[in-house]
This record gives C-alpha cells, sequence and structure tokens, in this order.
C-alpha cells in the first residue's frame, strides 16, 4: 500500500487574521511538492501543521500507514546548541541499534554537501556556522532516510557549489519530498508538483517551475477576464440603479430596486478587497544621476591584497589583484567559510588588509545592502526611504513604486509590512542612493519570488556596477555578470567563464 499524507480542510489564524483557509491536498510518497508563496502566505505554517509542531484551528492531517518522517527547519534548533555535533545526529536519528550506522552515513553525506563533520564531530552545534549547521540537519536527515523529507528553504546558507550537491541529493531520494523553496534550480530539478499559498488558498499545478508559471499565468487570465466581466456588470448596474431607484421613490418596482442595488453592492465590496489580477513582470526604471558614473573607469583597486586574523597561522586570502571598473557587473563566488564576508569587509574599510592596498577613484560613492538592516517599526516606510535618501515624498514615492509598493502601503508601518515587503525597502534605499558601486551581499536570502523579480529587475535597470554576492545559481545566470571574482585556496582570481564551468572549477 502506497504511503499517502493527505491534508483536509486545514485552516489557521494568526490573531484572528486567516493565513489558511480550509486548504486541501494529497501528497504520496513518490511525490516532490514544492510550496510556494509570498513570505507571511502560511507556508512554513502548513509544514509545522502537516509535521503536527501546530495545531490547526480546523481540519486533520491524515497519515495512510506508518510514516516516518523529518523535519529540517529554516534554522537550525536552538535546544542543540550547547550539544556536540555527534550528540546532534545521534539524538535526531533516534536511540536505536542502527544509531551508528545512522551516524556514519551522516558524516559521509556532510562531506559531499561540504563539511568535514567527522573530523569535528566534538564541536558544539552553537559554535558553527549557519551553513555548517545547515549542512548537518540536512546531512542528518538524509541518513535517516525517512518516508517524507520536509524541508524549509533548505538552500538558506550553504553556498552554491553545496546547493548543486543538494540538488542531486534530492533527485537521488527514494521517498516522498515536501518542501519550501524559492531557488528556481532545485524546484525545477526537483519538484513533480508545485503548490502555490495565496490569500489562504492553495492552487496546484503538475511539474517545475516553469509549468507552475505557465498554470499561473493562465490562471490569472482567466481571473482578469472574469474581473472584467464583473466591471462592466457594475457598470450596467448602475445605470439600471439610477433608473430603479427613480421608480421606487414613486413607489414602483421596489423589490427589483432593492435586488439590483444589492448585487452593486456585493461586487463593488469584492472589487474593493481584490484588485485586478496583474500577471505583468514588474517592471523596474529608478532614474540615475550620471555625473556620478565614471564610463569605463576605475572604481576600485586591489594590489597584493592579503589579510590574515590575528593569532591565525594561515591567511584568509593573500596575494590579490582586481579592479572593479564601471559598466561591469561582478558575481563574488566561494564555498562558505572561504573568506567572502571578510573580503567585502576589508573592501569596505571595515577591516583593514594586512598587506597591500586598496585605492579608490575619485569620488566614487559606494552603497551596501544589509539584509538584517532594522527599522522601527512604528515608522512609515515613505518617511524612512525619504531620510534615507535624503529626497521629497514625491522622489520617495518613485523609488518605492519602483519596488512594487501601492499607495497605500508606502503609508504602512514597518511592523505592518511582511517579510518580502520589509526587504525590498532595503532594495528601494540602496539602489535609491544611486552609487557607483553597489555591493549585494546574498540579497536573495529569505526572499519570495516577487521579491526576486523585483530585485533582477531593479539589477538589471541599474546604472550601478553592481557586486553581487549569491548561492542562488538561476539568480546569479539571469544577472548576466560579465566577470566572477571567485574565491578559492586562499585568495581571489578573475573567471571570464560561464557558471557551469566555474562550479566544477570550484568542485560541484
Amino acid at each position: 500500500m502506497q504511503k499517502t499524507i493527505s491534508i483536509k480542510n486545514i485552516e489557521y489564524s494568526i490573531h484572528e487574521r486567516p493565513i489558511l483557509a480550509g486548504i486541501s491536498f494529497i501528497c504520496s510518497e513518490d511525490e516532490r511538492l514544492c510550496i510556494l508563496g509570498e513570505n507571511g502566505a502560511g507556508k512554513s505554517t502548513l509544514l509545522k501543521i502537516m509535521c503536527g509542531f501546530i495545531e490547526p484551528d480546523n481540519g486533520v492531517v491524515e497519515k495512510n500507514g506508518h510514516i516516518r518522517s523529518v523535519y529540517v527547519s529554516q534554522e537550525f534548533d536552538p535546544k542543540f546548541k550547547e550539544e556536540s555535533i555527534e550528540t546532534y545526529i545521534k539524538e535526531m536519528g533516534g536511540a536505536t541499534k542502527g544509531t551508528m550506522a545512522i551516524v556514519e552515513k551522516a558524516y559521509k553525506r556532510a562531506l559531499e554537501l561540504g563539511y568535514e563533520a567527522e573530523k569535528n564531530k566534538d564541536r558544539l552545534c552553537g559554535s558553527l556556522s549557519g551553513g555548517q549547521q545547515k549542512i548537518l540537519a540536512l546531512a542528518t536527515a538524509f541518513a535517516v532516510s525517512p518516508d517524507f523529507l520536509f524541508l524549509d528553504e533548505p538552500e538558506n546558507h550553504i553556498d552554491i557549489v553545496s546547493r548543486v550537491v543538494l540538488t542531486r541529493m534530492l533527485q537521488d531520494y527514494r521517498g516522498g519530498i515536501i518542501f519550501i523553496s524559492h531557488d528556481r534550480l532545485i524546484i525545477d530539478a526537483i519538484a513533480t508538483k508545485v503548490a502555490e499559498i495565496a490569500k489562504g488558498e492553495m492552487h496546484i499545478s503538475e511539474g517545475g517551475y516553469s509549468d507552475y508559471i505557465d498554470t499561473k499565468m493562465k490562471r490569472i487570465g482567466g481571473l482578469q477576464r472574469q474581473y472584467d466581466s464583473e466591471s462592466k456588470r457594475i457598470k450596467q448596474l448602475e445605470s439600471t440603479v439610477v433608473i430603479l431607484k427613480q421608480k421606487a421613490l414613486r413607489g414602483k418596482e421596489i423589490s427589483a430596486y432593492r435586488r439590483k442595488q444589492d448585487e452593486l453592492d456585493e461586487l463593488k465590496a469584492a472589487h474593493k478587497d481584490s484588485p485586478r489580477p496583474d500577471d505583468k513582470k514588474t517592471k523596474i526604471r529608478i532614474s540615475q544621476n550620471e555625473k556620478g558614473l565614471h564610463g569605463g573607469k576605475m572604481l576600485c583597486k586591489i594590489v597584493d591584497g592579503s589579510f590574515k586574523y590575528k593569532g591565525s597561522k594561515t591567511d584568509m586570502f593573500k596575494g590579490v589583484h582586481l579592479e572593479a571598473r564601471s559598466g561591469s557587473n561582478i558575481v563574488l563566488v566561494g564555498r562558505n567559510g572561504s573568506g567572502k564576508s571578510t573580503f567585502l569587509k576589508c573592501l569596505t574599510g571595515n577591516q583593514p588588509l594586512t598587506k597591500g592596498t586598496i585605492t579608490w577613484g575619485n569620488e566614487v560613492k559606494w552603497a551596501y545592502f544589509d539584509q538584517h538592516a532594522e527599522f522601527d517599526p512604528g515608522e512609515i516606510a515613505l518617511n524612512i526611504v525619504c531620510k534615507k535618501l535624503n529626497c521629497l515624498p514625491i522622489e520617495g514615492r518613485s523609488v518605492m513604486g519602483a519596488m512594487r509598493f501601492s499607495g497605500d502601503r508606502m503609508d504602512a508601518t514597518v511592523g505592518s509590512m511582511s517579510g518580502g515587503e520589509r526587504m525590498r525597502l532595503r532594495f528601494a534605499i540602496v539602489f535609491g542612493l544611486k552609487p557607483d558601486l553597489l555591493i549585494l551581499d546574498e540579497p536573495t536570502n529569505h526572499i519570495d519570488e516577487v521579491t526576486w523579480e523585483v530585485l533582477l529587475e531593479a539589477c538589471k535597470a541599474s546604472k550601478s556596477t553592481i557586486l553581487l554576492v549569491s548561492h542562488d545559481y538561476e539568480f546569479c545566470e539571469a544577472f548576466e555578470p560579465d566577470v566572477f571574482w571567485m574565491m578559492k585556496d586562499n585568495s581571489v582570481v578573475e573567471r571570464y567563464k560561464d557558471l557551469p564551468t566555474l562550479l566544477k572549477e570550484m568542485g560541484a
């Protein structure tokens, strides 16, 4: 008998705000279901309900047969912070006769993903980096070999090479996989079905990400036709109601007037709450002052750059010779722990080089995207943009509109915004600064598909030279960089190669 998990009429609300409104579907052990949706749509909540960590307000989760499942959350479980790597694997693997076999399998899987867990088995989990923690959790999940894997953004924190390896592991896995992801390469390579959560409802399409987009466009097209038909009906009713109202005032056709008025009120209310569905890709146009741009000239130059932490025997990087010139977009790639963050700190002057020099061109402006920047939750988003950019509200609205903020959301408080909206607010600020060099440090982490599209179009429209650090394969390719800066073997070197060739050189 095939093992299945059935979700029946699941409802869930947070502070009386409906998140999931009667969701139902079935997933069998030979399927790979990807759950998509904007940040805050309820994806993680649904996954936790399916795993039994959250009780729904209504509805049931039914499992056909004895099902073993493993859940890997977005972030590492803090209760294992003071436990060693080996203890974590044993506890997650279960105290059975085969525990040590699971431990050995987990070590092997971790090594494939890029971390030597066995050599560090006595290290406390709390001392590991985010990427190492994610690799440990994923490796242990694979080692247990459950009937179903529940994965909440498994690509988060791991580098671009590890993502390629993870994709292969998921392709070879024998069992059901229900996962949340914003990595299109993983979705297209793994998913047999894609389910989107929008306004509490779920829409399921067969196939990968490309199939999902085709299905969604057809669905939106149908909704647009329905909306346009209802709009036409509203105009007709408005004319009819005016005539019937006059008759009703004379004591004639009162019931007909009331029926038409009720129908009109219902349609108007529906249109007010649900604007016409949009199927157009976001087109970003942020005007730039070209006076600050140095056409083809040197923005930043590194000569014989080296850095070593105090007390360390080896350099994080050494003998680096690089130039960033206007008009050429760059992607910085490297494995987790290779020193990308340290390199950026040196580049921006937050960490002095041990040896060598960094020279900036005259009057060159640079901006750094900080995905963790915090704002006062009670402050109005538009006010933040205007203060950061030192601009008038009309200019601030133009910048925010380019980031797909509607007029009412521009005037919303930060605390009322979704995770995707807060990320787009950060993008609005750094792109609105119109720098000569824009440094984007892992901007695709934790962003939904709408924000992903907004970011990509903003990058393509920008006249700034962009230095991008990202582990998102699809985004790096769509970004169309002119050159890669590759961190490998304690150095940073230029590579004018395509991404697949570069990944092979990095060991993928």
